[in-house]
């Protein structure tokens, strides 16, 4: 251990422990008075420990005592300062400060969790996860800095700890309550599928990208048969129902990229991207035929089950297309599917 640190260290941590040390002032003999110096430092509501420039720890206070779990005794004078940290021994902050403190070497251990300090030069803070800490993990932001003799010369580095895991909790917590509302804002709480809102903003979107890369795409509207017969006859519950089933058979049945929406009262529409015509049909004969064979439980006291049908009208992505034109195309095939007798696909 470098003889300055050490002799500091020594008169630092035996003052602590000599009852007889009542000075009052912070200065002795032109220095700092050691038992006040280790009081202050140990006073620190930070976890906080002290390096030499041999990776040796020279001071372990008592807010990182409570912290680590680990007491002082234990690690003064050893160099298992990463022990609350890590389940390996590895670098903490402060030991890349001894090894020179280089950026690319902070960044490696720290990727994109480290930046360089704007309060004190050549020092850096970082914030991480640290599963090994505490019984269920901490996240913790922390500082290190170098600590230089009057020459300059780097002897030590100090380096602090802030619990910060209530923020972090905190700010996860937000972030999923605003993924939870944007998605309940563009959702369709009976169906599950995306709402009306979200299928202009979706295809305009899809129109765009297929203009800009030439990509294809096709659009599905669907439109269940007879569905104001199936509602005077056995009542809006029995056709809320049928719209939720439908709105699961079209997840279901869609990829990652493929979007389903509930266009109107019982109108759906689904954009395929990198889809032409011959795919279309496949996924929408999937569909169709999902309904077609799905068995509707009646009412009690009503006999029998139900079967449900849908028209489809599909059309893909023509160079020049807009949202009206594109939309226009859909809606005619739609049309003449149910013209033909419903309960089939008519391409555009």
């Amino acid at each position: 251990m470098d003889s300055k640190v050490r002799s500091i260290s020594h008169s630092v941590e035996s003052a602590l422990n000599d009852k007889s040390s009542t000075k009052s002032s912070l200065f002795f003999c032109d220095k700092a008075d050691p038992s006040l110096l280790v009081q202050v430092f140990d006073r620190i509501a930070l976890p906080t420990f002290v390096l030499d420039k041999n990776h040796v720890v020279l001071h372990w206070n008592s807010a990182l005592e409570k912290l680590s779990g680990l007491s002082r005794e234990e690690m003064i004078g050893t160099g298992h300062h990463w022990k609350p940290f890590y389940s390996t021994p590895r670098p903490c902050l402060a030991d890349l400060i001894l090894q020179g403190g280089r950026y690319e070497d902070v960044e490696h251990y720290y990727t994109n969790k480290c930046k360089r300090s704007a309060l004190i030069d050549d020092a850096y803070e970082a914030e991480d996860f640290f599963p090994e800490c505490g019984s269920d993990g901490e996240w913790l932001h922390f500082t290190a800095a170098g600590i230089m003799d009057p020459e300059g010369n780097l002897i030590g580095a100090i380096e602090t700890l802030e619990n910060v895991s209530a923020r972090k909790i905190a700010e996860f917590e937000l972030l999923e309550r605003e993924r939870t509302y944007k998605e309940l804002s563009v959702t369709d709480s009976l169906t599950g599928l995306y709402n009306t809102r979200h299928f202009y903003t979706k295809l305009e979107a899809t129109l765009d990208e297929a203009r800009r890369y030439h990509h294809e795409f096709t659009l599905c509207f669907f439109d269940l048969d007879d569905f104001k017969k199936l509602n005077d006859t056995f009542g809006h519950l029995m056709g809320d129902k049928v719209l939720e089933t439908f709105g699961s058979l079209v997840q279901s049945s869609l990829r990652g990229l493929d979007s389903g929406y509930r266009y109107g009262g019982e109108e759906f529409a689904v954009l395929l991207p990198s889809t032409d015509i011959e795919g279309a049909v496949k996924v929408a004969n999937r569909i169709r035929e999902s309904l077609e064979n799905y068995r509707f439980i009646l009412p009690e006291g009503t006999s029998g089950k139900l079967n449900v049908s849908v028209s489809i009208g599909l059309t893909s992505y023509i160079v020049g297309d807009n949202v009206q034109s594109i939309m226009t195309r859909a809606d005619d095939g739609l049309y003449k599917a149910k013209s033909q007798g419903k309960n089939c696909i008519i391409t555009v």
